[in-house]
């Protein structure tokens, strides 16, 4: 996966994030951009 494309998801998987105040829910999107880093060589956070 290219780095453009994976940020482009990351870009949609923060507003999610910052839209719910669910910790169980902004764990899962915080888990999903880290597989995306990952498939696309950038480091986690």
């Amino acid at each position: 996966m290219s780095v453009e494309d994976a940020n482009k998801i990351i870009a949609f998987l923060s507003a999610a994030y910052m839209a719910t105040e669910d910790p169980q829910a902004r764990e899962e999107f915080h888990r999903l951009a880290n597989e995306l880093r990952k498939a696309s060589n950038q480091p986690t956070q």
